[in-house]
């Protein structure tokens, strides 16, 4: 009985041996760690190295590494923080001085009440001036860190090289140019932006209308904004519609700074880019970084 056992556990062993060693191999494949896990759609680690620094009542968890300028700043998509961006921090920093943050009430930061887009902006200004860290910013936002983006581009463009927008969430833009050209699934595609908002707005304790028109009224002429989208196609919609969806896509994000947009797909990509390629995030932020220097 007890050689039987030793037999299993020797056996037992010698499995997870091959396993660890056919897993180390295909890591160093594929081009280390963070390429292997970004593969299987799992990003690295975040490792909290940050702190708290005071603003006003309360604090904001922040974490900035590297060095050079323009500092890039990462805005997480609803609900994420600096742990969003572990993929592509320090990919990003390798550049240039990079730094992510918790919003209010969000991951290790204190809660602000119910603001705005426009009072989060003011919130992050008044966060870098009080960690030293210095402009001009190029903002990165995810998703609804986009949104963040464009507002804090808006109010602050004297501060602001570029924008740069991952999958944004632009509702603004969606409801008025892309919707009337979704025939009879426009009532569906409606309710399902109004849920998105509904549910950014109880995350984030955000004062949508309010924040909606802040994004419909700003003016981001002159600014570079660089544009990375998942690839978007509806099966409900014929060919030439997708084409034309697809089109209009691009003339809205022209529209917000015409002669300084630029826009490309993350192929293989779904929303989440940062996690599913994470080259290409690094490999945008690097191109502005250097045109903004």
């Amino acid at each position: 009985m007890l050689k039987s056992r030793q037999r299993a556990v020797r056996l037992a062993l010698a499995v997870l041996l091959g396993l660890g060693l056919a897993v180390g191999i295909d890591v160093f494949r594929s081009g280390g760690p963070s390429v292997w896990l970004a593969r299987h759609g799992l990003p690295p680690p975040y490792v909290p190295d940050g702190q708290r620094v005071a603003v006003g009542a309360g604090s904001f968890y922040l974490d900035c590494r590297g060095s050079g300028s323009p500092t890039v700043v990462l805005e997480a998509g609803a609900g994420g923080g600096a742990g969003s961006w572990s993929a592509v921090f320090d990919g990003i920093a390798a550049t240039t001085r990079t730094c992510a943050y918790d919003r209010a009430g969000l991951g290790s930061s204190d809660p602000r009440g119910r603001r705005t887009l426009g009072d989060a902006a003011a919130d992050l200004r008044a966060l870098l001036a009080a960690a030293g860290e210095q402009a001009p910013y190029v903002i990165v936002g995810h998703s609804l860190g986009g949104a963040y983006a464009r507002v804090f581009a808006t109010d602050h463009p004297e501060m602001t090289a570029a924008i740069v927008l991952v999958d944004s969430f632009d509702p603004d833009l969606q409801e008025r140019l892309i919707h009337p050209l979704l025939g009879d699934l426009q009532p569906e595609y409606e309710a399902n932006l109004q849920g998105l908002r509904n549910t950014v707005a109880a995350w984030e304790q955000l004062d949508w209308d309010t924040s909606e028109e802040q994004l419909e009224d700003g003016d981001l002429a002159g600014t570079p904004v660089a544009v990375l989208v998942a690839p978007r196609y509806e099966p409900r919609l014929d060919a030439a519609t997708n084409k034309r969806v697809e089109q209009t896509w691009r003339e809205a994000y022209e529209s917000l700074s015409p002669g300084r947009t630029t826009y490309e797909f993350a192929w293989g990509s779904g929303h989440i880019i940062p996690v599913d390629r994470p080259d290409l995030v690094v490999d945008v932020v690097r191109r502005v970084v250097i045109e903004s220097r």
